[in-house]
């Protein structure tokens, strides 16, 4: 099943995970860097909404559904947090 649009939170723990890697030396950083930046900056000027609200976050589950589309009014604290551990391994990467 493909459903269409932007989704937060996977994107969030995928960037977390891509630059504890990076800081960790796990992962060549020249490869890796740019795709960390890029996830980093989707999130930043799609899903943070102009009065800070983190938007595009699916429901709690183990897995998307059709049923349930996501929207820039969609969150859930799991979502925000993970798009704040990305945050925080970026900084200290030095690549927020």
């Amino acid at each position: 099943m493909h459903l269409p649009g932007p989704e937060t939170s996977g994107t969030a723990f995928f960037t977390f995970g891509t630059a504890y890697a990076l800081r960790a030396g796990l992962v060549p950083r020249g490869t890796y860097r740019p795709v960390a930046a890029r996830a980093w900056n989707a999130m930043v000027t799609t899903a943070v909404q102009p009065d800070g609200f983190l938007g595009y976050v699916q429901n709690v589950g183990d897995r998307p559904e059709a049923g349930q589309p996501v929207t820039r009014d969609s969150t859930a604290d799991f979502g925000v947090g993970a798009f704040l551990l990305a945050g925080t391994e970026l900084v200290a990467l030095g690549e927020n």
